[in-house]
């Protein structure tokens, strides 16, 4: 018996009406994680003037139960647009195009969507080209009394089984776009400090080192260094 999905069946129109990538990406979601528990529409912060026009006019954020301690959060409609200069950067004509992953607990589910909506739009309004490294100031504290005012862009190691195969989960390779899902973790001024000492390969190793530790859902963790 097929279920019926209205998002999806507005994706793949969405598809057909301006080449909106976002029903690759929901179907390959599905594939990777399922049917998400829950599905929020985008919702600007008051004041701000709705969803950036690079974004697709079909973006939320699907959320999974993914064990006791915190939910998987992922964008859908991330991808509309390219990357600013990443067709340059790559030499690919397809450039590149992100969807963005967080870690989460439940009771920080709004907070994980608004950071998300704003992660989705930050390269497009600033035109500025991010990947896998890239470390963006939040400019205050994640939460009342959180050491954490960055976020760090990386690859979803941790969510994806097949990372290090040549088909990705977490990835779309299209003859039209090529998307790249980047699991985005909040860390402290130290952690940063530590990237920019010893660079984003000692970091990789660093959070490798200690992937048992809740580092990436904890909004009030202390410090890892």
């Amino acid at each position: 018996m097929t279920v019926a999905d209205p998002y999806r069946t507005a994706l793949h129109a969405q598809w057909h009406a301006s080449a909106d990538p976002s029903i690759m990406v929901y179907e390959r979601l599905v594939l990777w994680k399922g049917a998400p528990t829950f599905r929020y529409g985008a919702r600007p912060k008051q004041g701000a003037e709705g969803l950036h026009q690079s974004l697709s006019s079909h973006f939320s954020i699907c959320a999974y139960h993914s064990n006791p301690l915190y939910n998987v959060f992922c964008t859908v409609g991330g991808s509309f647009n390219v990357i600013p200069k990443s067709m340059e950067s790559t030499g690919d004509p397809r450039g590149m195009r992100f969807e963005y992953l967080l870690h989460a607990a439940e009771e920080h589910a709004e907070l994980a969507c608004e950071l998300l909506l704003m992660i989705a739009e930050h390269p497009h309004v600033h035109q500025r080209e991010i990947g896998p490294g890239y470390v963006l100031p939040i400019g205050e504290p994640l939460i009342a009394g959180s050491a954490l005012e960055f976020l760090y862009f990386t690859y979803p190691f941790l969510d994806d089984p097949h990372i290090y195969e040549v088909n990705p989960a977490g990835e779309v390779d299209h003859p039209k776009a090529y998307i790249q899902t980047l699991w985005v973790i909040p860390i402290t001024r130290a952690e940063r400090d530590f990237i920019r000492h010893r660079g984003v390969e000692q970091f990789e190793e660093f959070l490798h080192a200690r992937h048992r530790e809740r580092y990436d859902a904890d909004f009030l963790r202390a410090s890892l260094c």
